[in-house]
């Protein structure tokens, strides 16, 4: 065995699973970038098995089974392990990704190294049993998170609201495809709920994220990585063309805000702006 080769061939294959499972936990099915993104994974995962095979002759793996076969690992394994980390945000999409990949890495598994070596009715028979057992895992985690709700990724300078009473205050601001907010600042009070209500007239996809001045610029570091898409943050609010959506937040503290649009390119094109807090009024 080469093993310096062999070692290649892992961080290949590892990443490779952890491309496509970001893609799978950041929008898979959301956005042409994270299609990008397991397209990348699966053939970085495949380039992975290659070396493995090259730098280990001796192993009993044709190149169906490196190439065919690799591609089912690869989604099944970045289907399941990317839902399993993102079930508490994402619960819906997760109680189908999870046994689906579930299944496929079993089903490749079985054909890279258990076919013609055990009995077809003993991997039936465990398929069977373990498949059953996480789909029943899978829909309880459903119905619980449903109804407790999933840790959000919320941040600590404010908080969303959950029922918005008729005088609330209201923010009404228009996105379109200038890569601009209308108005890019405004002002809220420490404390007090507002509804902020996101007009989108442009053409495309546009949102809306709140954060603290570092916060935005680490969370723009953040989705320039290409794994990375998809957010669904309680600080965090879209429209798609022609749609009008609310966030009804809370800010804690006094002081400057920002808002930002994190669509992909969207900020980078300039699309952000501030929000003074100031202190309640007694």
């Amino acid at each position: 065995m080469n093993f310096p080769l062999g070692h290649i061939s892992s961080l290949c294959k590892y990443t490779g699973i952890s491309f496509t499972a970001g893609a799978i936990t950041h929008g898979f099915f959301s956005g042409e970038r994270s299609f990008w993104t397991a397209a990348f994974g699966i053939a970085i995962y495949l380039v992975g098995g290659t070396l493995e095979k090259i730098s280990n002759p001796d192993k009993d793996h044709s190149w169906t089974d490196v190439l065919a076969i690799g591609i089912v690992a690869s989604i099944g394994l970045g289907f399941f392990t990317g839902g399993l980390q993102h079930f508490p945000d994402s619960p819906a999409r997760s109680s189908w990704v999870v046994p689906v990949g579930f299944a496929m890495s079993l089903l490749a598994m079985y054909l890279m190294e258990g076919k013609g070596k055990v009995k077809v009715r003993s991997v039936l028979i465990y398929g069977v049993i373990s498949l059953a057992l996480v789909i029943a895992a899978s829909l309880y985690s459903l119905s619980y998170f449903n109804e407790h709700g999933g840790d959000g990724h919320s941040h600590d300078h404010g908080a969303p609201a959950q029922v918005a009473a008729p005088s609330m205050k209201e923010v009404r601001i228009e996105v379109d495809d200038t890569m601009r907010f209308s108005p890019a600042t405004w002002e809220a009070q420490a404390g007090e709920p507002i509804r902020i209500i996101l007009v989108n007239k442009g053409k495309v996809d546009h949102e809306l994220v709140i954060g603290t001045e570092k916060e935005i610029i680490a969370h723009a570091k953040e989705m320039a990585n290409p794994s990375t898409k998809g957010h669904h943050h309680t600080n965090e609010v879209s429209a798609k063309p022609g749609q009008v959506a609310e966030l009804v937040w809370t800010f804690k503290k006094p002081g400057q805000y920002a808002m930002a649009c994190f669509e992909p390119g969207h900020y980078e094109a300039g699309m952000k702006g501030i929000i003074n807090v100031v202190p309640k009024k007694h």
